[in-house]
């Protein structure tokens, strides 16, 4: 979707966090979040509260989310990688491939409940900002993990149906197709980064932008909420080599692996 913007739209802008309404939830009602990372943004929000003109916990029912976004990131996938495919399907890595044959076998009326049902989680979403200016949420749903796991299995030792549902608190508002951001807010129960969800309104990209400027300076001086710095010196003293997991198909010694044992997509 797209609109005439003026050349001011973006302008930088002030924004009073005492006149904001905030709604908060821990997972849309329909995302897997670990225990402890409810626990630490529950802190985060309590600490946040006294910033604002209202915060209060929402009650969402975003309907068939997961499955909704499973068709249309399927139907994309086809869309995008037709010819790819037939050329050479082996040439996919296999979780690419995997969600290609998922959308391959879709028929028509799968695709139309999909999008029927993208509509609704749009227009229910957006209701919420007749009561609220901003919405909160996690942005991962457990403490960073090592860079060598490509993606989470499990959240609270359940097993996750497939590799990208651990990122559901991010594509859940993909289909509402409202802006949205992660602000560094503090650390973790385990002193990693943690990031905060910031949604704002359908089309209010620069109010939501101005908001998340106003939050950081509000919280700069808080521990608690401010963004954590790195170590720089302990970075550039490792000797981990991360080269190999930014390329699709992997290559290695110069040459492209016959069958990808991974894939990124």
């Amino acid at each position: 979707m797209s609109y005439a913007i003026a050349d001011d739209e973006f302008a930088p802008r002030t924004v009073d966090l005492s006149q904001l309404r905030v709604g908060y939830s821990e997972d849309f009602g329909a995302c897997a979040v670990d225990d402890t990372i409810r626990a630490v943004f529950r802190e985060k929000i309590n600490a946040l509260r006294p910033l604002f003109k209202s915060c209060e916990a929402i009650d969402l029912n975003l309907g068939s989310a997961h499955r909704t976004f499973d068709v249309l990131r399927a139907e994309a996938f086809v869309a995008g990688l037709q010819d790819a495919h037939d050329r050479d399907p082996d040439a996919l890595g296999p979780n690419t491939r995997a969600n290609f044959e998922m959308g391959a076998a879709m028929s028509l009326q799968d695709c139309v409940k999909a999008h029927g049902e993208q509509s609704r989680i749009f227009r229910g979403f957006q209701k919420q900002f007749e009561h609220y200016d901003l919405i909160l949420a996690p942005t991962t749903p457990v403490s960073p993990f090592p860079w060598s796991e490509l993606y989470l299995s499990e959240v609270n030792g359940v097993p996750l149906d497939n590799y990208y549902r651990w990122l559901a608190l991010c594509y859940t508002i993909t289909l509402t197709t409202n802006p949205a951001l992660s602000l560094p807010c503090g650390t973790d129960h385990n002193g990693m980064p943690f990031g905060l969800q910031v949604i704002g309104g359908f089309r209010g990209d620069a109010k939501l932008l101005a908001c998340a400027e106003a939050l950081e300076q509000a919280t700069a001086n808080d521990p608690r909420l401010s963004r954590p710095r790195p170590d720089l010196q302990k970075l550039l003293a490792s000797a981990v080599d991360l080269t190999h997991i930014v390329t699709h198909p992997p290559v290695y010694g110069g040459s492209r692996t016959g069958k990808p044992e991974i894939g990124a997509m």
